[in-house]
């Protein structure tokens, strides 16, 4: 539990940062989507342009083996995905104490 009896992964100093930096944001978060999972762009320099989609190398692999590689680049690529849009929606959130949430929900 954090100190104000949540149980977040991320004490309140943490989301404070998160919330400092990245709140309101955008850019800053395109940016982090574009170096984290970038996708083919058409006016990339040649050579600079990554999909990650296409980064595993299957040609010499047994069959298992090259769907365990895929299956985990996968899950790698679903993960980014999943702690960016956190990041977002940490960053997003308001200010204010449980017992406020609370009375706001009830109105």
């Amino acid at each position: 539990m954090n100190e104000n009896g949540s149980q977040m992964r991320i004490t309140d100093t943490e989301l404070s940062i998160l919330k400092n930096t990245f709140k309101g944001n955008e850019e800053l978060l395109r940016l982090m989507r574009k170096l984290f999972l970038p996708e083919l762009e058409p006016y990339a320099p040649l050579g600079q342009n990554i999909d990650l989609w296409m980064t595993v190398k299957i040609d010499d692999m047994e069959p298992e083996l090259a769907m365990i590689n895929i299956k985990a680049r996968n899950q790698l690529i679903q993960h980014l995905d999943q702690v960016l849009n956190s990041i977002k929606m940490l960053a997003e959130t308001a200010d204010e104490t449980p017992e406020q949430a609370l009375k706001y929900s009830t109105l």
